[in-house]
């Protein structure tokens, strides 16, 4: 089992969703609420299975498919099938680890614990991965792959200062360059032409943030 922590905005399912798409792993995302009926009703579609009504049923079908196809499983959303007796993530416990497949729960780090509680859960954590926020090098990564105008590297330090390094933040920051920088036929795009530009927003206080102006060096 595989932990995947990391708070919101880090890339965490984005980076699981490509990887589900490599593995061939199942991708389920947790909803309030859920029941162990529903929890398997998903798997079941996931898997391709037509699902029946009864959670014995069900469960017989989730034990075929995983054998026969032996496909990792993703729990994204995690914490909503800890709810109650966490018994939604029990019952696909108990199918992974029948079949010795691997399952990777997908979650913020407040769910560590959550799971220390449960020793049937936190005793088959092999690992934890914890995705931390985007450095500089992260940023230009993401600004030379993504934008269709060349980003200038005092833009990218401008990009992650009004992002903290959110991955979800960063690119919609990138779309916000390019968009000015197409509109200006500018490449690359530079902080001097964009200060007073809005590059991102700030949600919790509903503000705009906009580029800074650069700061002039003193003169002797």
């Amino acid at each position: 089992m595989l932990l995947v922590v990391g708070d919101p905005g880090y890339g965490k399912t984005e980076t699981v969703e490509r990887w589900a798409d490599t593995a061939d792993a199942v991708y389920l995302c947790g909803k309030p609420g859920m029941t162990p009926h529903m929890v398997l009703g998903d798997l079941l579609r996931e898997l391709g299975v037509k699902v029946e009504h009864s959670i014995e049923r069900r469960y017989k079908l989730a034990e075929g498919e995983l054998r026969n196809q032996q496909r990792p499983i993703i729990l994204d959303e995690a914490q909503f099938y800890l709810h109650g007796k966490a018994e939604c993530l029990e019952v696909i416990r108990a199918l992974t680890d029948r079949y010795e497949v691997p399952l990777v729960l997908v979650s913020m780090n407040e769910i560590q614990e959550d799971i220390k509680k449960l020793a049937q859960i936190s005793s088959r954590v092999a690992a934890v991965v914890k995705f931390l926020p985007a450095t500089i090098e992260d940023v230009k990564i993401c600004c030379d792959t993504l934008a269709e105008v060349r980003i200038a590297d005092c833009l990218v330090e401008e990009i992650l200062y009004h992002t903290a390094g959110r991955l979800r933040e960063i690119i919609n920051a990138i779309a916000a360059v390019e968009q000015f920088g197409k509109r200006n036929k500018l490449d690359p795009v530079t902080r001097v032409a964009m200060v007073g530009e809005v590059i991102a927003h700030d949600w919790r206080n509903e503000t705009p943030r906009k580029v800074r102006p650069v700061r002039q060096a003193r003169t002797a």
